[in-house]
C-alpha cells in the first residue's frame, strides 16, 4: 500500500510539468471595416 501510494504521489507531482504551455500562442481573426466588408493587406495593432 505504501508502494502505491507513492507511485499515485509521485505521478501527480509531475504531471504539471507534462501539462505546461507552448512558448508561443497562435491566433488568427478576421477583421472587417464599418462596412462589414473584410479588411486585407493592411496591418492591424491591437
Amino acid at each position: 500500500m505504501k508502494k502505491l501510494f507513492t507511485i499515485l504521489a509521485a505521478v501527480l507531482l509531475t504531471a504539471p510539468v507534462w501539462a505546461q504551455s507552448p512558448e508561443k500562442m497562435s491566433y488568427q481573426a478576421v477583421i472587417r471595416n464599418s462596412s462589414e466588408a473584410l479588411v486585407t493587406n493592411t496591418t492591424i495593432f491591437i
